[in-house]
């Protein structure tokens, strides 16, 4: 009897550590399991992460989508150059041919630059707002040429902050003569005509030439921009002079309202009035502009001119 009870307590034991083997082994298949399952679910979870950052770095999930009223975010946020501004009217070509896009907030941020590169964008968006809607705001600088653009399209809605202004045409120049004797360096060139090479990096500029300049090129370029500015803005060419001696402004001062800016604002306020004008149904949508390209002809000049021309900007 005693034997049988030995027998039974000894294979209840056996038992049991295999009953406890199957136990531990089933917890540890659960643990990898469950473990494999956070591990796909992290990756998952990091792929959606991933893609979502994507579409709304491409403007696909913008946070203020909304609807489908489709409004293009151009941020004009460079110098002011032949290949930017080609690379924005190209952008906005393909704007106005899509019927999705409703209209587009031009935002300004640019302190200026080259005077060709200006009046071509400002006489394009002129044309572009007869097909589509085109609303302007200064988030943070619409200087010299960057004014020329913005001066565009009315109203003009600026940040508080903004800089705007600096109405003036400016062409600096260097003269390296000293330092061109000390090297071992001699200018020689030909030329027919007085007034062929009125520039010199190895010179100062006489006074001669300094009015063929200014009489030339640097009044009647500033002439155009006070002139195109007054249009614009539907103001008297008097108007503008008393702010165009190359002075900067704080949107909100005073005496530029309704001169240089029409309203004071903030880009939230400015995208809400926007969603209020298609019933809060509106898919921002931020264009890309990385492309550059050129797109007036290469005018050929005299080493020194064509460098101080590349330096001609609207300041």
């Amino acid at each position: 009897m005693q034997e049988n009870i030995e027998y039974e307590r000894k294979f209840f034991q056996q038992k049991e550590q295999i009953h406890q083997t199957e136990l531990k082994a089933l917890r540890r298949q659960i643990f990898v399991s469950n473990l494999k399952a956070w591990i796909v679910g992290i990756i998952l979870l990091v792929e959606i992460i991933l893609i979502v950052s994507f579409f709304k770095e491409s403007g696909v999930l913008d946070e203020d989508n909304l609807g489908d009223n489709q409004i293009a975010i151009i941020r004009y946020n460079k110098e002011v150059t032949e290949e930017f501004t080609t690379t924005v009217m190209e952008k906005m070509d393909e704007i106005r041919d899509d019927d999705s896009f409703k209209s587009v907030l031009f935002i300004m941020g640019s302190p200026g630059g080259s005077p060709t590169a200006s009046e071509e964008l400002s006489e394009y968006l002129k044309d572009f707002q007869k097909d589509k809607n085109i609303t302007m705001y200064v988030d943070s600088i619409a200087a010299s040429g960057g004014y020329y653009i913005a001066s565009a399209i009315k109203p003009l809605i600026a940040n508080k902050n903004a800089i705007v202004g600096s109405i003036g045409v400016i062409m600096p120049h260097y003269n390296l003569g000293e330092l061109a004797k000390k090297v071992g360096v001699e200018e020689d060139f030909m030329a027919a005509g007085e007034f062929k090479k009125p520039i010199s990096f190895f010179a100062k500029i006489d006074n001669k030439n300094k009015r063929y300049m200014t009489e030339h090129l640097l009044k009647p370029t500033y002439e155009n921009f006070v002139a195109s500015v007054a249009k614009n803005r539907g103001l008297t060419k008097e108007q503008v002079l008393k702010v165009a001696d190359g002075k900067i402004y704080v949107a909100n001062v005073p005496e530029i309202k309704g001169v240089l800016v029409d309203k004071i604002s903030s880009l939230y306020k400015v995208k809400k009035m926007i969603r209020q004008n298609y019933g809060n149904k509106v898919n921002f949508i931020n264009i890309d502009l990385d492309k550059e390209s050129s797109f007036l002809p290469k005018v050929k000049v005299d080493v020194d001119l064509k460098t101080a021309l590349s330096n001609f900007k609207m300041e």
